[in-house]
């Protein structure tokens, strides 16, 4: 943290940056002179990223591309191998060793200590008109809200509205830290009320535009929709429909996928049609987006059986399976994927599918309008109302399953127990192969109607996550509590 802290008294300067030779100027004190709004504003013209391969291990969705059978019986396994296994001791005994660095926590403290902090530190003083300045103070704000957000999630225990006042969280990082003193680690309770002040600092300047500059910029959907995640995190279930239909109200376009199946032929000269997500920061139902290709993670049988029939993601997206269709025998589809299975087995120890995108843009960390309506659904489902429910959630379906294959939900699903289990497959739908699959049931591992302990069969043993398990929290990286004694670790260790 204290690395992260002096972060903004040090900002490398980017390609974009570097022909500013104002900017790169530094006072006696090692200050940057960031002396104008237009020089604060290229801070916010960041490029962002969401590393999400460890949470998708432990939420049970992918695993590493690598020999199982040998990683399994590992018996110093590394920090993969202990998530790979589901293994509570090692976790507890010597993930945090092994812990040294990750580059999740130094991606969230980065933005907040190199992008939000530094335009919070120098706005007041920087030349320019006032309604620019509102405009980076929002920006800057919701930034640091939301990776403080972020953070929460992984390192953290899921918020319980009973501990929250004595649980453990994470540090909150503001412009007028002091840098020579170690930040301190705040509650629960302290750290989703300095989010939600942040976020209602940056609604009530009233300056966003609803069209942001660029979708890695914030727009007046994204503030609204970032609160909605927190809201609904916290129990603030009333709270979070405000919050998620005054986000739809400003942008509320599903993307249909039909729209995005490519045509093609795969290396075994065989016509595929292909899922291609895309163009890179065009996508409209993005409100806040990052741009990452999904390839090297084996996918779990319980991913594939979360996917509806017919989900575009499923079917379409391109898979090791997928581009290497009709390489075998191809005047036999089942022997051919039989033959395709059996050089994963060779290869990997088992027959699991592969992600092999590196066409599409895959929005791993940010926010998109269907996340809107998940968290709609799952409130009007908690207050009774399952006909509604349904229908967010068919908003979303339409444009996202095969229409060989799709029935609406509305009229036909009356049950909690049955709506819950359609709101599971859509958030799995709109969630996997990012980081909002495990935020999603790490938080349901709180809520009575939604829990589950996950099952992994593999090589002939059975491994099991149950809700009240200590992995769904990831240990602080080494090298930040060596610098700041104040920070322990939110779970039992040894």
């Amino acid at each position: 943290m204290k690395l992260k802290n002096i972060a903004f008294l040090a900002i490398t300067c980017s390609a974009t940056l570097s022909s500013c030779e104002s900017f790169t100027d530094v006072d006696q004190k090692g200050m940057n002179l960031l002396s104008k709004t237009s020089d604060l504003e290229l801070l916010l013209n960041a490029h962002y990223y969401g590393e999400w391969e460890d949470l998708a291990i432990i939420c049970g969705d992918n695993l590493p591309l690598e020999y199982l059978p040998q990683s399994i019986e590992e018996p110093n396994k590394n920090f993969t191998q202990i998530l790979l296994a589901w293994d509570e001791n090692d976790h507890a005994t010597r993930l945090p060793a092994l812990s040294t660095n990750d580059d999740f926590y130094a991606d969230c403290f980065s933005y907040i200590g190199t992008v939000a902090n530094p335009v919070l530190m120098r706005v007041d003083e920087a030349t320019g008109p006032e309604d620019h300045k509102n405009r980076l103070r929002a920006e800057a704000l919701t930034i640091r809200a939301y990776f403080q957000y972020l953070a929460a999630q992984k390192y953290a225990a899921a918020y319980d509205p009973t501990t929250a006042e004595t649980e453990r969280c994470i540090p909150y990082l503001f412009e007028t830290q002091d840098i020579q003193v170690p930040t301190e680690q705040l509650t629960q309770k302290q750290v989703y009320t300095n989010i939600l002040a942040d976020l209602d600092r940056a609604i009530d300047l009233d300056c966003l535009p609803v069209v942001a500059l660029n979708r890695e910029r914030v727009c007046k959907s994204f503030v609204y929709a970032v609160k909605a995640h927190v809201l609904i995190s916290m129990g603030e279930q009333a709270e979070a429909e405000k919050a998620a239909n005054k986000a739809l109200e400003f942008g509320s376009t599903i993307t249909d996928y039909k729209n995005l199946i490519v045509s093609k032929v795969n290396r075994g000269g065989t016509p595929i049609e292909v899922l291609v997500l895309g163009p890179k920061l065009q996508m409209e139902e993005d409100y806040f987006t990052n741009n990452t290709q999904c390839n090297g993670m084996l996918i779990t049988p319980y991913n594939d059986s979360m996917f509806e029939p017919g989900h575009y993601r499923k079917d379409n997206i391109s898979t090791g399976y997928l581009s290497s269709k009709g390489s075998y025998v191809p005047d036999d589809p089942q022997k051919d994927l039989e033959a395709i299975k059996d050089k994963y087995v060779q290869y990997y120890g088992v027959p699991y599918n592969s992600l092999s995108d590196l066409d599409s843009q895959h929005n791993t960390c940010g926010i998109k309008s269907s996340h809107m309506y998940m968290i709609l659904t799952e409130c009007a489902i908690d207050r009774g109302a399952i006909n509604e429910a349904m229908e967010y959630l068919d908003k979303v379906r339409v444009c996202r399953i095969n229409p060989d294959v799709y029935q609406p939900l509305q009229g036909r699903v009356t049950t909690k127990d049955e709506a819950i289990k359609y709101l599971k497959k859509s958030c799995h739908g709109e969630y996997a192969y990012t980081m909002w699959n495990f935020f999603t049931r790490k938080r349901w591992t709180i809520k009575a109607d939604y829990k589950e302990t996950l099952t992994r069969e593999l090589l002939g043993k059975t491994y099991t996550i149950t809700p009240e398990s200590p992995l769904w929290i990831f240990p602080f990286p080494r090298n930040v509590m060596e610098m700041n004694p104040n920070i322990q670790h939110n779970y039992p260790t040894k």
